[in-house]
């Protein structure tokens, strides 16, 4: 039997399993720097991203939704809706750059991440793209399908599809255009929307993680088409409110938020699975612009595509 002074002089010679780690899982190279992000996330709450930067930016933009809701109700209580073309633009751009865009690009300057693979950035520029979509063509569907008015007299500059939707002729007498503003305004809109819903089905589908491999794919849809169908619902809810009814209204608000949830659902049944697919493996390759932007374009021609099938299989709710 070994004599307890040649134990500890051996036991000191041998590294650690933390050392042993170390060196031959997290050295330099592509292979260590992976193992050293699975590592440090191995942790990580189940409500957040595995990827810290996406984790990061998820906490961030939660942080945006109390100040989203203070500075709309700001807003409608001052009666700043009721403004020309520029005071229209630079309300809505002042709900979404300052906190969206300005705050992650300068709080994370030094965070070892270049600026255009952030996710804060890919997450942004996704959603500009498809609240272009979005806002350009699919606004008009919910003119026809769901009796959406958009009334502000002041405002001069009005873009949406011109073949698509309303006879332009009659369309802005009849509140069926889309005021410019409306393309930033939804943005800071779907910020709120996008990141509260993939943190609570992020958190949802953990609880599946037992699951056999088909059940855990059948919760999933369950799990997307619920969330979808709960922020639609909710938005029409808390959005047309008295303070708003002068400026955006829905012809009949009981048929929207029973039956017009679901055609909305529509938008989220695509768009809330591809941003939580969005650099969610901090062990795989960061979405690149390019792919990003297709993505998001993917997005509003399915979910427009998905639209246009409501109006063939139902037709309009008013």
């Amino acid at each position: 039997m070994p004599s307890p002074q040649l134990w500890a002089a051996q036991s000191r010679r041998q590294p650690s399993p933390a050392a042993r780690f170390s060196s031959s899982q997290t050295g330099r190279g592509p292979a260590g720097h992976r193992a050293l992000r699975s590592a440090a996330v191995a942790t990580t709450s189940l409500w957040f991203s595995r990827n810290p930067d996406k984790a990061w930016a998820e906490k961030l933009y939660l942080g945006f939704i109390p100040v989203f809701f203070l500075y709309n109700a700001v807003v409608q209580r001052m009666g700043w809706l009721d403004v020309g073309t520029g005071w229209h633009v630079v309300q809505n751009l002042g709900m979404w750059l300052p906190y969206c865009v300005f705050l992650p690009a300068w709080l994370r300057r030094r965070s070892g991440v270049a600026w255009q693979e952030s996710y804060w950035f890919k997450y942004q520029l996704f959603l500009a793209v498809w609240v272009f979509y979005c806002t350009y063509f699919h606004t008009e569907y919910f003119f026809e399908v769901l009796g959406l008015r958009y009334r502000f007299p002041a405002v001069g500059l009005l873009f949406d599809s011109a073949l698509v939707g309303p006879d332009e002729a009659g369309a802005a007498a009849a509140f069926e255009k889309v005021p410019i503003g409306m393309y930033w305004n939804a943005i800071a809109f779907f910020v709120v929307y996008h990141t509260a819903a993939v943190v609570c089905m992020r958190r949802v589908r953990a609880l599946t993680l037992g699951f056999p491999p088909v059940a855990r794919q059948l919760a999933w849809a369950v799990i997307v088409g619920a969330t979808a169908l709960f922020f639609a619902w909710a938005e029409t809810r808390l959005y047309i409110t008295q303070a708003a009814s002068g400026n955006v209204w829905y012809v009949d608000l009981p048929a929207m938020l029973r039956w017009g949830s679901l055609f909305y659902a529509l938008y989220f049944v695509v768009s809330f699975p591809t941003v939580y697919r969005l650099d969610e493996d901090p062990d795989a390759p960061r979405w690149s612009i390019s792919r990003t932007v297709i993505e998001a374009s993917f997005v509003g021609m399915t979910s427009l595509f998905l639209l246009d099938l409501w109006v063939h299989w139902i037709g309009p709710i008013v």
